[in-house]
């Protein structure tokens, strides 16, 4: 009988999550687990020193840690994961989903402690074969794609995500056959979050009877735009050569801060294969100008790229009170080579 994946919100055990993670990588989130459990058991010595130890009706109080999101093809914004304005997620009967299960890192560095509108759509446009096949045209060609008829478009593509916080499109694209590689900022409890979440949907999928393809080679490791370390480790994580680039790179919500835009092209650049395709999806959050971090667009063509900017869809956005452009989601997709534009 399956289990329901949501039962035991507990951390797992390190020694869990050793498959998804290096050696180093390892040793790093042990120490930092280390160090989480002292701090905790100076924190239950004496009263609590916490300002705002009170009912407080923050929306992370709202969610369990494990939660769980659903691809689908009549709502865009995919079921879980947000708070819609009338105050509940809409649910849905769509048959031959994606289901997933995601962690949101207790570290508000970058903040990745969001499942931000982007990310659920990216996640729901890999789920579908169809949107898929459309949205990663560049790397198909015409008798693969008719090989692939009956197949999913990423089984066996290798692919990578950058800032991946929750990490919904990776443990999407894991379940549809991709060889995976989730990155995010090197903060050891995000990174630990992302390899539970690799653990529990590999336990889903055994349970529910999913094929496991190469879901078991799935890995999850910190990145750093802009190094050539970070760059290496990533590619090391998907093949031991280290020689094997990725023909579908995500990068969802990641250039909001234009002063990084360099360093993610240049991560983008690295990591790309040569007939790779990047995708880019991306809300305009306020932070800073508008067009700031649109020229993310020209920065990459001087780089070499081709720009294509998709349809824009209008998502539910992440959090009550946020501005609809916040939902509103952008969606760039690069390549190293004019090619024709598919959609």
């Amino acid at each position: 009988m399956a289990t329901n994946p949501l039962s035991n919100q507990n951390e797992l055990e390190l020694q869990t999550l050793q498959p998804w993670i290096s050696s180093k990588t390892y040793k790093w989130i042990q120490e930092d687990d280390k160090k989480r459990a002292e701090f905790q058991k100076e924190k239950d010595k004496g009263p609590s020193t916490d300002l705002f130890d009170n009912d407080s009706d923050d929306d992370i109080n709202n969610f369990p840690r494990v939660q769980e999101w659903r691809s689908s093809l009549s709502n865009p914004d995919g079921i879980g994961g947000y708070n819609s304005r009338n105050g509940c997620n809409h649910e849905g009967t769509d048959t031959g989903c994606v289901k997933v299960v995601f962690i949101l890192s207790e570290s508000y560095a970058g903040f990745g402690d969001t499942l931000w509108s982007s990310s659920r759509h990216i996640a729901n446009q890999l789920a579908n074969p169809t949107t898929c096949r459309k949205l990663i045209a560049p790397v198909m060609i015409q008798n693969e794609e008719e090989k692939r008829n009956n197949q999913h478009p990423l089984l066996g593509r290798s692919f990578v995500e950058l800032g991946a916080g929750a990490g919904v499109p990776s443990w999407t694209a894991m379940k549809c056959g991709a060889r995976v590689v989730s990155t995010d900022i090197a903060s050891p409890n995000r990174i630990r979050c992302m390899a539970e979440s690799i653990e529990r949907n590999i336990q889903m999928m055994k349970d529910d009877g999913v094929p496991m393809h190469h879901a078991e080679k799935a890995k999850a490791c910190p990145n750093t735009w802009g190094t050539t370390d970070g760059v290496e480790e990533v590619k090391f994580a998907l093949n031991r050569d280290g020689e094997e680039m990725f023909e579908i790179l995500v990068a969802a919500d990641c250039c909001y801060m234009p002063w990084l835009h360099a360093e993610l092209l240049d991560t983008i650049e690295k990591l790309l294969a040569l007939n790779g395709v990047a995708l880019i999806p991306f809300c305009l959050h306020g932070n800073t100008e508008d067009e700031d971090v649109w020229g993310i667009v020209e920065m990459a063509k001087r780089v070499g790229f081709d720009v294509e900017h998709l349809e824009d869809v209008q998502l539910t956005p992440p959090k009550p009170g946020m501005d609809d452009k916040q939902g509103l989601v952008h969606t760039l997709r690069l390549t190293r080579a004019r090619r024709k534009c598919y959609i």
